[in-house]
């Protein structure tokens, strides 16, 4: 095996990894927010989980929506606030899974 190659499946293998490890966040925040009564504390670690794997997320959307006021620890939040944060990064990490996908199928259609 050349250099070259073990370079190949060691990039395919962590975006595997990467594609993997978003679906398995993706599935935990559909469970947190699907539960009948939400359980909040999972809602705040779901969001820690997240910020601290993708601290992106936070960024774009800050980006998008400014901040509007003061700011306000996740202790501190308000519940619905909360529940809105969590489904901002679940809708997030679906839309960055899949343009993990379509990167990946550019990069093989550029191999042929």
């Amino acid at each position: 095996m050349t250099e070259k190659e073990a370079v190949e499946i060691f990039e395919k293998a962590h975006s595997l990894h990467e594609e993997l490890d978003m679906e398995s966040d993706i599935q935990d925040i559909g469970r947190v927010l699907s539960q009948k009564p939400i359980d909040m504390y999972q809602v705040r670690m779901q969001i820690d989980t997240v910020n601290s794997k993708h601290p992106e997320n936070v960024i774009l959307f800050n980006l998008i929506f400014p901040p509007q006021g003061n700011r306000v620890s996740l202790a501190e939040a308000p519940a619905q606030s909360l529940i809105d944060d969590l489904t901002w990064k679940h809708t997030y990490l679906q839309a960055k899974k899949a343009g993990k996908v379509i990167e990946e199928f550019c990069k093989e259609m550029r191999k042929i």
